[in-house]
């Protein structure tokens, strides 16, 4: 639980920058105190009210007002971000990700191609690099479902959908003629699909099958 404290106070903290608030660190613990008494209150987890305040917070007016655009048009997932990797390339997004990598290698990759990390780690969000935003970052708690994590990203970057790309690689997807195809698709999904498309970096092909459509319904909840 101290993890998931230590990762909503870095939030709160931002969140006073923003507003350009004097004393951080008595705003920073009046907003954690805030949220033990809503856990006790309401019988709710502490990590639940935690976020809860921070939603409450960031949705105020004078925060919307003074909202910073962040660079957000290449993402770079932590190790344990694979899944929510792969969701925001089916939205659109250039979303990095490598199996296994570590902290250092992260942060020395996510500089050099401009991009913005997003991780589960609190420990990572205390590099100076990250603490003091010379790196553009964004924690999200460990307990978020790849969903929530996905509509976090988007409400915190103001994200929309865009042309899916690859969920493999994130690539992009080129339209591609049925029949140049026909020796790789599925001879019963060749006689009902008639659009297909084949990603232009690793090769893979794809259509609109019904698993697609169930990731669309997903994504399509997260627009306003």
């Amino acid at each position: 639980m101290s993890r998931i404290r230590k990762g909503y106070e870095t939030r709160f903290r931002w969140l006073l920058q923003r507003v350009n608030a004097r004393r951080l660190d008595q705003g920073v613990g009046w907003f954690a105190a805030r949220a033990q008494q809503a856990s006790s209150d309401q019988q709710i987890r502490y990590e639940e009210a935690l976020a809860r305040v921070y939603d409450d917070v960031a949705a105020k007016p004078a925060i919307q007002k003074r909202r910073t655009t962040l660079p957000a048009e290449r993402f770079f997932c932590d190790a344990g971000l694979g899944g929510l990797a792969r969701w925001l390339r089916a939205a659109g997004h250039e979303a990095l990700w490598t199996s296994g990598i570590d902290d250092d290698e992260l942060l020395v990759e996510a500089r050099e191609l401009g991009a913005t990390i997003l991780t589960t780690d609190s420990m990572l969000m205390e590099r100076r690099i990250l603490r003091d935003r010379l790196l553009p970052s964004l924690w999200l708690p460990p307990s978020l479902s790849i969903e929530e994590q996905l509509s976090a990203v988007f409400r915190e970057f103001n994200l929309s959908l865009r042309a899916p790309r690859c969920m493999s690689c994130g690539g992009r997807l080129i339209p591609s003629e049925k029949e140049k195809l026909r020796e790789r698709i599925p001879p019963r999904t060749y006689l009902w699909r008639n659009e297909y498309f084949v990603c232009a970096n690793c090769g893979k092909l794809f259509w609109h099958g019904t698993h697609w459509e169930k990731i669309v319904r997903t994504l399509k909840a997260l627009e306003p």
